[in-house]
């Protein structure tokens, strides 16, 4: 039984493959195409991700004729029942629009198996004939955000929270995980949304609406909440674990707030004050969700997904209650999770198991060494090949001496962090090291970088939640915060991602060897792109950005690149 999920309702497209409970393969469309998130924020448009529907296909070796079932992340029916409550005291031009953006909605079954969208080089996998028998089922977009986390998280039982701008109607929804089963036990809708809400401060802000939100959350440690009276009134907290959002207030942000930033403008404290003041009132929002629901239903263990919960603050403010012995965050919490969601539905009602297998999350497409070293070849370069010890030695050797290196390695991640497949390592040691890594890549100067810790030293540096997937924020112990300075951020806190010995163990290695040089297992590990671009998928791809950026050292498999001084 071969499933594959597809997300591209809205952003984030992507693709997953599930085979009998097995995660096989994911990754976003936006990997394959070069543009950053797949595509603008255009819902109602029919879009098919191709380009990673081909190349899942061609990772498995498999083609349409062996897919049983595609599981489609949103359920046009039920949107349009969300619309039927909003036909009475509506102007008829407006539900005219409605219901035409509804037309062009339900063409996508009809996208799926027209194959106009197919170009002809994809349809040796994906054939029109073949494509054409493969049955589709369509699934609730926050039911399939819940079933990515929850039939993910390895638990036979769980409080999940979904929260994101919206689905069909839902924005914020609760749902109790037993067994095979969801039963959602509250929903906010539209417009309701914490997404929108912390969007439209995105906005204000200067930055992209549905896509610069992270900006916000890392612009907040700078900040006060001066603004939080604006925010409390606008984002309501009711009882019950309920809250209200008031549009007219949130589209009017500017009676409120001083002006909107213009993009390019510079960013000042006035910003930042914002910035911090919307941050706190989503978080304050998040946990009296939470703390609402756990006390009523008695479940120890969360799941999270939706945009939402890529905000690590606010994740980290979770973990802090107490309220939870273990929390799961789906890594791919986007959208782009939504495939992966929608394939264990289909899976699990053609009789899978509760709980999906997937061994970590690179997941995505992979390169063997001797294709690596064609790319190599191609670009006119050289490298030399070393075992992964002499590589772990070579590049903690490089790292100490302050040089940014870039590691391109077995499959690419799936989902918005590079956690050591498609990333770039750096010394936290050198206090300028983050500017020079903003520099390089192209992002504003307020920005974070992330570290990553051997597992077993991670209590000697941070206070907070260990992670493999930098979704949490921890506290950066005082003692330690002037030895890692350029891993710490502006409120003495940082987004850490723990190696565990038996997850990743070159990963691991570099950490110990650098340990050896410098006396800490600890390195910046960003994502191997630069601004506007999405994380390298490529062997030619990694190879052009290591020639026209001030990357010094590239580890690909077992070759090793490296610039003169």
């Amino acid at each position: 039984m071969l499933i594959m999920g597809i997300n591209s309702y809205f952003e984030h497209p992507a693709v997953a493959l599930v085979e009998d409970g097995k995660v096989l393969f994911a990754a976003e469309d936006e990997r394959f195409t070069g543009i950053k998130h797949g595509r603008r924020y255009t819902p109602f448009s029919s879009y098919l991700p191709v380009d990673a529907m081909h190349k899942a296909l061609a990772h498995t070796g498999r083609s349409a004729a062996d897919i049983t079932e595609i599981a489609y992340s949103y359920h046009r029916w039920d949107h349009l029942r969300s619309l039927h409550g909003c036909l009475t005291g509506r102007r008829l031009s407006s539900l005219r629009d409605e219901l035409s953006a509804f037309a062009t909605l339900a063409n996508l079954p009809h996208a799926l198996r027209s194959g106009y969208q197919i170009p002809h080089r994809y349809r040796d996998r994906l054939p029109l004939d073949g494509i054409r028998r493969v049955p589709v089922r369509e699934w609730q977009h926050h039911l399939s955000h819940a079933a990515s986390a929850f039939f993910c998280s390895g638990w036979n039982n769980a409080l999940v929270i979904v929260a994101d701008g919206a689905g069909e109607n839902a924005c914020a929804s609760v749902y109790e995980g037993r067994g095979k089963a969801l039963h959602r036990i509250s929903e906010e809708v539209l417009p309701h949304s914490l997404g929108h809400f912390y969007s439209a401060v995105t906005q204000h802000l200067g930055f992209e609406p549905f896509s610069d939100e992270f900006k916000v959350m890392g612009l907040a440690a700078y900040g006060e909440p001066r603004f939080a009276g604006v925010f409390d009134r606008i984002l309501r907290l009711r009882p019950d674990g309920r809250y209200t959002v008031n549009l007219k207030g949130l589209q009017s942000l500017e009676r409120h707030l001083p002006p909107a930033r213009r993009h390019g403008e510079p960013v000042e404290q006035v910003h930042m004050d914002i910035a911090k003041s919307a941050q706190l009132r989503l978080e304050q929002a998040l946990v009296h969700i939470a703390t609402h629901h756990a006390r009523t239903t008695g479940l120890r263990r969360l799941c999270l997904a939706g945009g939402t919960f890529l905000n690590c603050v606010a994740n980290g403010r979770l973990a802090a209650l107490g309220l939870f012995d273990e929390i799961f965050v789906q890594p791919a919490a986007s959208d782009a999770g939504t495939a992966l969601g929608a394939a264990a539905l289909s899976s699990l009602r053609r009789g899978g198991p509760a709980q999906l297998s997937w061994p970590s999350m690179a997941l995505g497409t992979g390169y063997d060494d001797t294709e690596l070293a064609n790319a190599i070849t191609q670009a006119g370069l050289t490298a030399r090949t070393l075992d992964p010890a002499a590589m772990a030695e070579r590049l903690a050797q490089r790292l100490s001496e302050g040089a940014v290196c870039a590691v391109f390695r077995g499959r690419m991640e799936f989902g918005p962090r590079a956690l050591g497949m498609r990333s770039l390592l750096a010394s936290p040691l050198d206090p300028g090291m983050r500017d020079r890594l903003n520099a390089l890549k192209g992002r504003e100067d307020f920005r974070p970088v992330a570290p990553i810790v051997a597992e077993e030293a991670f209590g000697r540096y941070f206070e907070g939640r260990r992670d493999p997937y930098m979704l949490f924020t921890s506290r950066v112990l005082p003692d330690v915060r002037e030895k890692i300075p350029s891993a710490v951020h502006a409120d003495g806190t940082a987004r850490v991602q723990s190696v565990p010995q038996d997850r990743d163990p070159f990963l691991h290695e570099v950490l110990t060897a650098f340990e050896r040089r410098t006396g800490h297992p600890v390195l910046i590990n960003t994502s191997f792109n630069v601004r506007g671009k999405p994380i390298i998928e490529s062997p030619l791809d990694a190879l052009g950005c290591f020639q026209t950026s001030q990357i010094e050292c590239l580890a690909m498999g077992s070759h090793l690149l490296e610039k003169a001084s």
